[in-house]
Formats: C-alpha cells, sequence, structure tokens
C-alpha cells in the first residue's frame, strides 16, 4: 500500500483508528434487535426468510462499517466512504434500514431503537455522514436481494409413495414449506451445487435400517430408553413454531453471547455476524434444495409405514407417536399437539444452520475449545454449558433424533455440509486487507495525532 493512503483519510484517521478497539456493541444490540423482529413478526416467521434477514442485515453492517473502517474487503462495491463517517453510525442505520425495508409494520419499534442508538453517538459531521453511507450500503444491498427468489412460488403435491414426503399424519392439514426456497440466490457460494451432499440411503439399506431403530425407540413419545437429558435436549433446541422467532432466533443469541464474552471490537463482530449469518443462510438453501430434491419421508411416515418399504427387518408401528416439536398454546389458550415440521427430512435444516454457525465461530476464533453457555425460551431457566463449538454443534443437531422428527443421517450429514460451507466462506470471503508498511502507519500515526486536534 503506497503512503498516498495516509494522505486519502487524513480527516477519518482518528475515527477509525479509535473505532477498530472499540466494543462491538453496537453490532450486538442491533443483532438482538433483530432477533426481537423475528420473534414479533408473523409473515416471514420461518427458517428460511429469517435466515435470509439476518444475513442482508450483517452484510450491511459489514460493509458499512468497512467502508469507514477498511479492515477486511466488502462483500459488494458500494463506492468510497465519506473521508469523515463514525462507523458505529454507519452500522446503525445499516442494520435500521435493511430491518424495515423487510418488516415496515415494525416500523415503531426500529424507529425508537435507531434513536436510542444514534443518541449515543455525540452529533458531529462523522455521525451524520456515517447515517449516510449507512443508509447507501444497505439500499443497495436490499436493491440487490429483492429478485433473489425469496418471494417465488413453486406447486408441490406430495405423492404419498413410500419414502416419499407427506404431511405429518398427526397433522395432516399440514402444507410443505418451501419448496422453492432451494432455487433462491446464495450468498456467499456461487451456487448449491457447489457442496456435494451423499443421496439419502435406500430404505433397504443398513444405515436406514439402523437409523430406523434408533428413531423408533428413542424418539418416541413414550420411549423408554431417552433419558431425561435427552428429552432436555431435544425440547431445548426446538424453537419450531409459530411464535419462537424460529431456529435463528436462539442461533443469534448464541453468536451475541460468544462475541460478548470475548470482547469483541466493532471490527470484529462485523466480520464474525457477516460471516456466520451469511454460512447459516446459504446453508438453509442447501438443506432445503436437498430436502425437496430427496423428498424423504419422516419417521412418523417411515415407521407407521414400515410395511410398505420393502425392507424386512423394519417393522411396522401404525401407532407410532414422536415426542415432537413442541405445540406450544394456541391463542384461545388450548394447547397445540407437538408435530413433525412441514417439510421431507434429509437434509436437517437445525444440523444444517448448525454446522455453518459453529464451524464459522471455530474459523473466526482459530480454536473449537471455547466454553459458553446457551439459554433456550424453549424451557425458561435452564441453561446448558459446552466446552467447545463442535459440542454444541453435535448436541443442537442430535436433538431432533430425540424429538423422533428426524433419521441420524439428517443430522450427520447435515452438520457436515454446514462445516464445510462455512470453510469455503470463511477462506474466500470477508478476508483481510493487507496492512500498510511501516513507514505508511508512522504517516498515520502523526495524520492521527494532528487530526486530534483538530477535533
Amino acid at each position: 500500500m503506497h503512503c498516498k493512503f495516509a494522505a486519502q483519510v487524513f480527516a477519518t484517521v482518528c475515527v477509525a483508528l479509535a473505532a477498530a478497539h472499540a466494543g462491538g456493541d453496537t453490532i450486538i444490540e442491533w443483532n438482538r434487535v433483530a432477533s426481537d423482529v423475528l420473534l414479533v413478526d408473523s409473515n416471514y416467521q420461518n427458517p428460511g426468510m429469517a435466515s435470509r434477514s439476518m444475513a442482508m442485515m450483517n452484510l450491511a453492517i459489514y460493509d458499512a462499517v468497512n467502508g469507514v473502517l477498511p479492515r477486511h474487503r466488502q462483500m459488494f462495491t458500494h463506492g468510497a466512504a465519506p473521508q469523515v463517517a463514525s462507523p458505529e453510525a454507519a452500522a446503525i442505520q445499516a442494520a435500521y434500514r435493511v430491518l424495515y425495508s423487510i418488516y415496515p409494520d415494525q416500523q415503531s419499534l426500529l424507529d425508537s431503537e435507531r434513536a436510542t442508538s444514534l443518541n449515543l453517538i455525540e452529533n458531529s459531521p462523522a455521525k451524520a455522514e456515517g447515517i449516510a453511507y449507512g443508509d447507501l450500503v444497505a439500499s443497495q444491498i436490499v436493491a440487490a436481494r429483492a429478485t433473489d427468489g425469496f418471494d417465488n412460488m413453486v406447486l408441490y403435491t406430495p405423492q404419498g409413495d413410500p419414502g416419499r414426503w407427506e404431511p405429518d399424519p398427526l397433522n395432516a392439514s399440514q402444507t410443505a414449506w418451501g419448496p422453492q426456497w432451494g432455487d433462491m440466490q446464495t450468498f456467499a457460494l456461487e451456487s448449491t451445487s457447489q457442496l456435494i451432499v451423499p443421496a439419502v440411503p435406500a430404505l433397504s439399506s443398513q444405515q436406514y435400517t439402523d437409523a430406523f431403530d434408533e428413531v423408533k425407540s428413542l424418539g418416541a413419545l413414550d420411549s423408554s430408553t431417552r433419558t431425561p437429558e435427552q428429552t432436555e435436549i431435544g425440547l431445548f433446541w426446538s424453537y419450531d413454531r409459530l411464535g419462537m422467532g424460529t431456529p435463528m432466533r436462539m442461533y443469534n443469541a448464541i453468536l451475541r453471547t460468544v462475541a460478548d464474552q470475548q470482547g469483541n471490537s466493532l471490527s470484529d463482530n462485523a466480520r464474525l455476524f457477516a460471516m456466520a449469518t451469511t454460512s447459516v443462510a446459504d446453508a438453509g438453501i442447501v438443506a432445503w434444495d436437498t430436502k425437496f430434491t430427496n423428498d424423504f419421508w419422516r419417521p412418523v411416515s417411515g415407521i407407521r409405514r414400515a410395511d410398505e418399504d420393502g425392507n424386512p427387518y423394519t417393522v411396522a408401528d401404525p401407532g407410532w407417536v414422536p415426542l415432537g416439536a413442541p405445540g406450544g398454546i394456541a391463542p384461545d389458550g388450548s394447547l397445540i399437539d407437538p408435530f413433525t415440521p412441514p417439510f421431507p427430512t434429509y437434509l436437517s435444516g437445525h444440523a444444517s444452520f448448525g454446522g455453518a454457525l459453529f464451524q464459522s465461530l471455530e474459523n473466526f476464533y482459530g480454536t473449537d475449545d471455547i466454553s459458553f453457555e446457551v439459554t433456550s425460551d424453549e424451557l425458561p431457566g435452564v441453561v446448558r454449558s459446552y466446552t467447545s463449538f463442535s459440542q454444541a454443534s453435535e448436541e443442537n443437531g442430535r436433538s431432533r433424533v430425540y424429538l423422533g422428527i428426524h433419521w441420524n443421517f439428517d443430522d450427520i450429514q447435515a452438520r457436515a455440509m454446514g462445516a464445510n460451507l462455512a470453510n469455503y466462506v470463511s477462506d474466500h470471503h470477508f478476508l483481510a486487507i493487507p496492512e500498510p508498511s511501516s513507514l505508511c502507519l508512522a504517516v498515520l500515526g502523526v495524520c492521527c495525532f494532528v487530526a486530534r486536534l483538530r477535533w
């Protein structure tokens, strides 16, 4: 990098260098706001839209912060940032603009949060320019994703053949969600075909037989083999029903918890949250593409209809009932029965999301061995502790077997896919900009001193 760079950033270098070491609370706070929006929203409360929203918001934050404070390469080209701009103000406005564009019915909440956040920044030209730049970046990302296929409609009709997905027989009014989601434009991958996912096991295979026997025993409502802790794990990670904010709410809380305990800077959090949420969003696209390509039945169908699968080693139980995803309480106060989610089983969405999330965390920190605690809105007051990201990822994926709503190969292959995807993202995106030479750093130091006197 030439020393001409120092002259170009004369007026901004102090703001930028100070922000480089500032706390990342602004980004943690706006991810909390986004998580609350997911909870309140009723129009788009599904795992695909939730992951898309989180990725868009965090990409806008990342590009806005790195336009003002160029430590990592932006994902999109937005033009030069103003010479004087607050990266925090840019991050706040970028987050606000994306969320408002997707959830305009929550304007009152978002306006209030924006005002509260911006009031913490002293009024100055840097604040005004940061707001303007954050708005520009976000508007361009919103425009770029407007035709990504999120609102496409695809007609899907269950076939009813052995091995094919059908609505949960205990909740027969289900309609399949997401047959189009696997065709949506990816965020960081070039296409879903980059990741090779093994074909679903044949109904006659030993792999299927073993998975059948396992979930039939462990995942039954009246299971005598599932331990109390396994029941807790299944319920703890669920987040399936309307009103929970989708699994993204829990995964985002984990990101915030780890980022806060590790003391991340603003730049650190811009990169971590963008890297993790784009990986999670793309993992969802790959998972749903695989789901509707394989169109494989859930355990509740496979176990009840095992006499149709052509496998002499699987024994049908027409009355088998899974523990199921918690149904919750209806608006009229009545209990809703547990259920199996309304889409094919292979790959597991939960395990795909978790594989991408926890591998992103490992890649960012350069180690798997970080301890943290997790709470769950499904089981208020329960705290589960982990000594590594891989431990949490395994438990998240395994929880679906304990609920009786997934086969173990759904989990195993999904976690592998999510981790491979996260590795690709960290290898190809969000990369550091080469550091300036020692001479340029010296010039920057002088500029910073002079600029501080001016401010």
